[in-house]
């Protein structure tokens, strides 16, 4: 893996974990049994230096997603097919896996772990 390459995967693994902690402040205020349906604004998960854009997603797909570490949410044309692959498709967003080296360094980099 080139360094361009790693310095993407690793900025990736950053946005993973500010938007864990989103998720926690979140789900923090929802009521019991409202979290599954709770509409949250994450930041896009791709390697871009200067992405800051935003992406919504209902509390219980983002659970799903980080139900596997190599997997993270970017905005539609975000995606990288040199380091990922998209697994979903969605209006307002897509699901990508890590690859390769990339999807070690995910692995790695997992704040669930």
């Amino acid at each position: 893996m080139d360094p361009g390459q790693e310095r993407r995967v690793k900025n990736e693994a950053i946005f993973r974990e500010v938007n864990e902690r989103v998720e926690e402040v979140a789900t923090g205020f929802a009521g019991y049994g409202e979290q599954d349906r709770l509409l949250i604004g994450f930041i896009c998960e791709c390697g871009r230096d200067d992405c800051t854009e935003q992406l919504e997603v209902v509390h219980a797909h983002y659970e799903s997603v980080r139900d596997d570490p190599r997997r993270f949410l970017v905005l539609p044309g975000h995606e990288q097919t040199d380091i990922e692959r998209v697994v979903e498709r969605h209006r307002h967003f897509l699901v990508v896996e890590k690859v390769s080296e990339a999807a070690e360094i995910a692995d790695e980099d997992d704040p669930r772990s």
